[in-house]
């Protein structure tokens, strides 16, 4: 028999359904979600969901990742569709700002904000929010890679790749670099957004490596250049570079860029010589290495890869082979940080290579301190000390009589055994580190605070390694003072790792000691 009035079963045509996923509604739900969206519902208000990857491919985001910009990245988790959908508005910045400890007013700020460049916050949201990795900027973890691996081998050290879609950077053998190259180099260096990354960068270097470089084309407009002027703008480079001695990356960074852009403006804007051509594309080179220096000190490493990138080429059109293997060695000594490190040694290997006997003795054992640093951290005890050997070698027959580049002023005895000191205790030997550290120590001041933190945290890891726990702290402790005079993304790298080297020994009152300071001074985040 019938029912006259029969039940709507469900799933039937013209049934209710959840406003979030399309799910057939039950014939008792009177609200617009499914019992289970409605769960997911509080759960996400409680605490962020975990996504998966998808979730973060959209424009908002990708915009939000390439600026770098933690607080539009939260902007753009808040107006995500699917919140829009599930909840028909936004998340607000007071629910957010609940789960990342910050209030609405400091998370507005955060938003609209300049760019957040403490490490320890941008880790503190990116895990809060189940961020991906591999979209980050920075390493959420020591040792963590922040580049993905560019898988290359030896065999393409003179291979020839095609040119980068993205930038079109004249390289061509016998070509000439004209005003157009001028106006291209400008405008690379005054984009705020990264356009060279680090697969572009070693696309670069590989043609860097078999090309000839261009003949500058004289400029027939604009005010007229000198051999002067260009004396003096090389006397402004070198007056910046020694300011990077006593002021940390975050402080230093808007004064290197707006030099790097004004230089580059006079390159494009003025009328020369061929001869003052090239000192001034020198001097944009080296500008471009210290930009690069001074971002990857303050924790902005694709910023970093971008300038060392452009530097490339503006040494490269300057016929300077020298400083096109700095920015090339100075790239590897990055990736050897926070990347592949076997990437590393195949940049830093390239640099030597490439600038040959162009170079002197003291810039080839500047660019061998980086080869045994890469393979240090690629664990290859070997190769590293035998190039450590040959820094040695070098650095001996390195003589007054030759006309040194400006930006090796730095490297003497002492930066060399605080270098070796380094490569032993990546290998595991902090036996032999320690009398090379505590022997350059001896030499430095503490005017140079950022310096001396970074090398007295290599000598407590020593310490710590060979279980002298009482001196490694001691040591920690002296670097994590300097650090908190710096403004390093570097140094406070250095004390995480620290903190993370004496957890075993978390139950000693030195060391507990030791990692509440670091939160006081505001170096750790407290979590």
């Amino acid at each position: 028999m019938v029912s006259s009035s029969p039940r709507r079963r469900r799933g039937a045509v013209g049934a209710r359904r959840c406003a979030n996923c399309g799910a057939p509604l039950a014939a008792d739900n009177t609200a617009r979600n499914c019992a289970r969206c409605m769960r997911q519902r509080v759960d996400e208000l409680n605490a962020p969901h975990h996504f998966k990857d998808d979730f973060f491919e959209t424009a908002e985001f990708r915009v939000a990742f390439e600026k770098e910009h933690m607080g539009k990245v939260i902007k753009a988790y808040r107006f995500h569709p699917h919140h829009l959908r599930l909840y028909g508005k936004a998340l607000n910045q007071e629910l957010v700002g609940r789960w990342l400890n910050m209030s609405q007013s400091q998370l507005s700020r955060f938003e609209s904000g300049d760019p957040e460049l403490n490490l320890e916050t941008l880790r503190h949201c990116a895990s809060v929010l189940h961020l991906p990795p591999h979209l980050l900027w920075f390493k959420t973890a020591p040792g963590q890679v922040i580049f993905p691996s560019s898988e290359l081998s030896d065999a393409l050290l003179f291979d020839l790749p095609g040119q980068s879609q993205r930038i079109n950077v004249n390289l061509e053998s016998g070509s000439e670099w004209t005003a157009e190259d001028n106006h291209r180099l400008s405008d690379l260096l005054s984009t705020t957004e990264p356009l060279f990354d680090h697969k572009n960068v070693l696309r670069l270097v590989h043609q860097w490596m078999v090309l000839d470089p261009p003949q500058i084309v004289q400029v027939s407009s604009g005010r007229h250049v000198g051999q002067g002027m260009a004396e003096q703008v090389g006397q402004r480079v070198a007056s910046i570079r020694r300011m990077d001695d006593f002021v940390a990356g975050r402080d230093l960074r808007d004064v290197v860029e707006k030099e790097t852009q004004a230089t580059a403006a006079l390159v494009r804007e003025a009328r020369y010589h061929e001869s003052v051509g090239n000192r001034l594309l020198v001097a944009v080179g080296e500008l471009c290495q210290l930009a690069g220096w001074v971002n990857d000190d303050a924790g902005r490493y694709g910023h970093a890869a971008h300038f060392y990138g452009t530097g490339i080429s503006a040494a490269y059109a300057a016929n300077d082979m020298p400083l096109a293997g700095n920015l090339i060695s100075t790239l590897a000594y990055q990736i050897a940080n926070v990347g592949n490190p076997k990437d590393a040694v195949l940049l830093a290997r390239t640099a030597v290579r490439g600038t040959g006997r162009n170079a002197t003795a003291k810039t080839r054992a500047l660019f061998m301190e980086r080869v045994a640093y890469a393979h240090a951290r690629a664990g290859q005890r070997k190769s590293a000390e035998i190039a450590l050997l040959e820094v040695e070698k070098l650095f001996a027959h390195s003589s007054n009589r030759e006309a040194e580049p400006e930006w090796v002023y730095w490297l003497n005895e002492d930066e060399i055994n605080v270098m070796a000191g380094r490569c032993f205790v990546e290998l595991g030997l902090p036996e032999r580190a320690v009398p090379l550290l505590e022997a350059a120590l001896n030499g430095y001041s503490d005017e140079k605070a950022r310096e001396m933190a970074l090398y007295t945290s290599w000598l407590a890891e020593a310490q710590i390694m060979l279980g002298n726990i009482d001196e490694g702290v001691a040591r920690a402790t002296r670097a994590l003072e300097l650090t908190a005079r710096t403004a390093s993304t570097r140094s406070d790298n250095r004390i995480e790792l620290l903190v993370e080297r004496l957890k075993p020994h978390s139950n000693s009152s030195i060391v507990s000691d030791f990692v509440e300071y670091a939160q006081a001074l505001g170096v750790v985040y407290v979590r």
